[in-house]
């Protein structure tokens, strides 16, 4: 479980502090805050691999906070803290896709249990995303492109064209690969000039660039 960097927000510090001392071995690093609005800052920050949320926080509630996140992150486990008397409030967070929630006072036994639960679907996730060059992220499940957090809306095409370059990432793929994957049926001698056309509206969705051009031969992307 090292590997992974967990997000804790609660207002209570004795509280907080209890749990992150149970916590803390099972993760490389936990980032602690104490008001919805100093959680979202950490977030943005950090970019956690996991969080575990109080509802009722000071500034900005937590399912104001949890929200804002899942605008543009829906793969981060979440699991929500909440007193007997919040169980209305997470009907409203059903749709938000929690891992789970936890009704205080929380056992040290089940808070474990369940942080090995988000342990494995972070695991999971593993397996189905593709670290790029410049911080470009490709979840091969939904075949989506995401820069910074943010989803990349992508043709058929230009999905295709992506799939092939990271299908054989650091390696050349030549013209004539990328043609026939597209094009397949339709593939003509025009096709090298649509190529350039979808490229070039590719790039222009780009903020960094992802792939790159060796003249005369074809193109490659870079997986870290």
């Amino acid at each position: 479980m090292h590997k992974y960097t967990l997000l804790y927000v609660e207002d209570d510090e004795s509280l907080r502090e209890q749990f992150v001392r149970v916590l803390k071995p099972k993760f490389k690093m936990i980032y602690e805050a104490k008001h919805g609005l100093e959680a979202l800052e950490l977030y943005t920050q950090h970019k956690p691999h996991m969080l575990i949320i109080d509802i009722n926080l000071p500034k900005l509630n937590g399912l104001a906070v949890v929200e804002k996140i899942r605008e543009t992150d829906t793969q981060i486990p979440i699991v929500v803290l909440s007193a007997y008397s919040d169980q209305e409030k997470l009907f409203k967070a059903v749709r938000l896709g929690l891992t789970d929630y936890l009704v205080k006072p929380v056992p040290y036994k089940k808070l474990l249990a369940v942080v090995e639960k988000m342990c494995q679907r972070c695991s999971e996730d593993d397996t189905q995303t593709i670290p790029l060059s410049n911080s470009y992220i490709w979840q091969k499940e939904e075949k989506r492109l995401y820069f910074e957090g943010e989803n990349i809306s992508l043709t058929k095409r230009e999905i295709l064209f992506l799939e092939l370059l990271i299908t054989q990432a650091n390696k050349i793929v030549t013209y004539e690969n990328i043609e026939h994957d597209i094009w397949r049926n339709d593939y003509t001698k025009d096709t090298r000039s649509a190529l350039s056309h979808l490229i070039k509206r590719l790039r222009k969705k780009l903020a960094e660039p992802l792939f790159e051009n060796i003249y005369g031969e074809g193109y490659r992307i870079f997986q870290h």
